[in-house]
């Protein structure tokens, strides 16, 4: 909570209004003077400080809200003579291969758009790299030893 002080205005003591005088009690009135109250000093404001610093408003110092803009009828952009013939991910389906061309974050990346081999995801020339074939075990070199000796026997 931070104290902001009040912008100071100037107080000006409030006139204390004259009785009508009684023939009675004119020696009372003449003996007593007018009091009048002391003048305070303006109290500082207590606000709260919300996160970053911020003072928040109160409920009478915010603003109303402002009206939204009207919206906008959105029209896809038309695909430069470059990506014109290039598969987006956008226009990727079941038939279609589904094989990265390029890097994700470049602008003329796309995806190989062929006709799919039927069950893979991929044209044919695309599963070849995918899925390659091994060879039998017997045929396949034995693997090279762990670093270190391999695990711990138990």
């Amino acid at each position: 909570v931070v104290a902001a002080a009040k912008p100071a205005a100037p107080v000006e003591p409030e006139p204390v209004a004259e009785e009508p005088e009684d023939d009675e009690d004119e020696d009372e009135d003449e003996a007593a003077p007018a009091v009048v109250a002391p003048v305070r000093a303006p109290q500082p404001i207590l606000r709260s400080v919300g996160p970053g610093g911020f003072l928040r408003q109160a409920p009478g110092e915010q603003q109303p809200p402002s009206t939204p803009a009207p919206p906008r009828r959105l029209v896809p952009a038309k695909p430069s003579a470059e990506m014109a013939n290039k598969t987006s991910l956008l226009e990727l389906n079941d038939r279609i291969c589904k094989w990265p061309l390029g890097h994700p974050g470049e602008p003329d990346f796309h995806f190989c758009g062929k006709a799919v081999n039927p069950g893979f995801p991929y044209c044919v020339d695309h599963c070849g790299h995918a899925y390659q074939a091994q060879l039998p075990r017997r045929d396949r070199r034995p693997t090279p030893p762990l670093p270190f000796g391999g695990p711990r026997p138990r």
